[in-house]
């Protein structure tokens, strides 16, 4: 009994501090929204749908503190469970097979895939089957890579050189398309699993005092693999016969509360119902997945599963309420202020800066970023501070999505930004301590989840839909997620290039004032010699 009060206290505390936590998340998004609304930006927006937005608001506030909670005591678990485990068998074949199917069940399993691949009118269980594949693939590089302690930044540089070299015979009108799928596949269900698989990996083997190192990596390397995959696909699709169809949501067409509420709560029943057995598709079979591993290799204690897979609930009551909160709420409101931008004349800086708003916010409000941060304070064992990351990506993103905007304005080639973009990060591994280029790599993967796919694209498309019509959307709109995704590369590296110049400078002031010109130099010449 007091077990079980303990364990009640311990729940309740820790969702309190998540709930606060979300909601210090969500409130900036609905600040912004406010703002626009009350001063009729958002020309065709009524007050029953701001309410409404509003709503949807607590519901994701709530969501996001279930799943965090759950996540870090279901997903985390498992993927350090499996992750240990795996390297004790001693076999390759049976390391590479394994973590194979854990990568392509983890990526069916992303939410927020769905969500894209159905907004892209392409088979979606091709399309998310050619990503899984993908993932599962590249996440095998990764465990080879810890295995074998092969460098990271060589892999990047072969794998990114590849990526470009497809495309220059990619379609130009699926080539924002096939950038994104590389962002999409890390999200709330990918990212704890992937993280936490690569640091269990990585601590067992230690090798070299590299573990901290190489818990990173896995997602930035599963982030390469689905935008191959996808540049593959292309070329046996009929990519020019694609045309996007525009759907208005229902509930932001109602400008009194005539008929509203009833449909509100028919649309959510029917968006909760829709997220219940999706994301119960998802998260399913990597649950069975792990009963079964551990059955056969591992055999747990009863309680240790049961602890699990009750973690599992919460983590998967939170993204239903999530992920419908956000398509009933978010996603609507994403479009109609990105029409509303796109539409009017002498508009763009506004929406650039509504553009920047939106990025900076969506990733502070991004589950699986919260994850990601707290493994990095984890392992850098408290130097990298998590606030510090979250912040800087933040910015980065923001300034992403400003991007964005500019690019589906003037509608230049993706490959203006992509380029320069990996040249710089690329570069940039070079010049900072490892572990920096791991966690800039994986950063960017974390930071184009499920409030990408559903508020900042649909912004995005909106914006580009109104400007120049649905011939320019895939082309033009496509591509946020892959900016979103690109800046962090860059300035998280940019905060260990930061760290090495002010390293270097105290390391020269001490030996300057225990060092003076006049002194004496003893010089060895038999270490000289040597």
């Amino acid at each position: 009994m007091e077990a079980n009060a303990a364990s009640k206290t311990f729940f309740r505390s820790a969702f309190l501090l998540k709930l606060r936590e979300s909601f210090v998340s969500v409130l900036p998004i609905v600040a912004v929204i406010s703002i626009l609304f009350f001063t009729g930006v958002i020309a065709d927006f009524g007050l029953p749908a701001y309410i409404s937005f509003l709503i949807c608001s607590i519901l994701i506030v709530i969501g996001l503190s279930l799943f965090n909670i759950g996540a870090e005591a279901s997903m985390s678990a498992i993927g350090k469970i499996i992750g240990e485990s795996l390297f004790k068998k001693r076999k390759i074949f049976f390391v590479v097979a394994m973590t194979f199917i854990i990568g392509v069940l983890v990526t069916i399993a992303e939410p927020d895939l769905k969500v894209t691949a159905s907004q892209i009118g392409v088979d979606e269980l091709l399309l998310i089957g050619m990503i899984g594949v993908g993932v599962g693939l590249f996440v095998v590089f990764g465990v080879l890579r810890i295995i074998f302690n092969k460098n990271l930044n060589i892999m990047f540089i072969c794998f990114y050189g590849l990526v470009f070299m497809l495309a220059g015979i990619t379609n130009p009108k699926f080539l924002p398309i096939c950038f994104d799928s590389g962002g999409v596949t890390t999200g709330p269900v990918t990212v704890p699993f992937i993280l936490a698989f690569g640091a269990g990996l990585a601590a067992s083997t230690a090798s070299n005092g590299r573990s901290g190192e190489d818990s990173f990596g896995l997602t930035a390397l599963a982030s390469v693999g689905p935008i191959l995959t996808v540049m593959v696909l292309s070329l046996f699709l009929d990519v020019d016969s694609m045309v996007y169809v525009w759907s208005d949501n229902p509930i932001t067409t109602y400008e009194t509360f005539e008929g509203f509420w009833p449909a509100f709560f028919s649309s959510a029943g029917e968006h909760f119902l829709g997220e219940l057995g999706m994301v119960g598709i998802a998260i399913a079979p990597t649950t069975v997945f792990y009963l079964i591993y551990d059955l056969i290799f591992i055999k747990s204690r009863r309680v240790r599963i049961v602890r699990i897979l009750i973690n599992m609930l919460y983590a998967y009551f939170g993204l239903v309420i999530f992920l419908a909160a956000v398509n009933l709420g978010f996603l609507p409101v994403a479009q109609e202020v990105g029409k509303g931008l796109g539409a009017s004349e002498g508009t763009l800086g506004i929406a650039i800066l509504i553009a920047a708003a939106f990025g900076l916010f969506g990733v502070i409000a991004e589950p699986a970023v919260h994850v990601l941060i707290r493994q990095i304070e984890t392992v850098s064992e408290g130097t990298v501070k998590s606030l510090t990351v979250g912040f800087v990506m933040a910015l980065s993103v923001g300034g992403g999505v400003a991007l964005a905007i500019i690019r589906a304005y003037y509608g230049f080639s993706i490959l203006y930004y992509m380029i320069p973009g990996y040249i710089i990060a690329l570069g940039l591994s070079f010049l900072v301590p490892k572990i920096y280029t791991a966690m800039a790599f994986d950063s960017g993967g974390v930071a184009s989840g499920p409030m990408a796919s559903t508020f900042v694209v649909p912004f995005v498309i909106g914006f580009t839909y109104s400007a120049h019509g649905a011939e320019s959307v895939f082309e033009n709109a496509f591509g946020a997620v892959a900016m979103i995704a690109l800046m962090p590369l860059i300035v998280v590296q940019g905060m260990g290039l930061y760290a090495n110049i002010k390293r270097s400078i105290n390391n020269y002031m001490v030996r300057k004032r225990f060092h003076e010109d006049d002194d004496l130099i003893i010089i060895s010449f038999e270490e000289a010699n040597a």
